[in-house]
């Protein structure tokens, strides 16, 4: 696995992702657009002040992209069901990915707790 060290690093492989799902699928990448921008807000915004409130936002946006990344490649779902199912379960996603049921107690780790 090749390590990351920039933030256009990270965000390039979820757009090349994208790209090779299709032109049918550009809805999608005015999604992950806004997506990249509310990152680089958060990121600017972060500091020792911010960071327990910022720090899980981050998370969620880094679950918003593996999710999409993961949904294109289902042709069953149109661009704006994969928006929905992203939106709905992006909170869970590093739970479930983990192998914990929903149902049980929350884990005490900050990748669980999602905003």
């Amino acid at each position: 696995m090749t390590q990351l060290k920039t933030k256009n690093e990270y965000i390039k492989q979820f757009q090349a992702a994208i790209d090779q799902a299709g032109p049918e699928r550009t809805i999608l990448t005015t999604y992950l657009d806004n997506q990249v921008k509310k990152l680089g807000q958060l990121i600017e915004g972060i500091s020792q002040e911010t960071f327990w409130h910022v720090f899980p936002e981050i998370l969620g946006v880094d679950a918003k992209f593996m999710l999409l990344t993961e949904l294109i490649h289902f042709e069953d779902f149109s661009n704006e069901e994969i928006i929905r199912i992203v939106e709905n379960d992006y909170r869970d996603y590093f739970e479930e990915l983990c192998g914990y049921d929903l149902e049980m107690k929350d884990q005490l780790s900050l990748i669980f707790h999602i905003v």
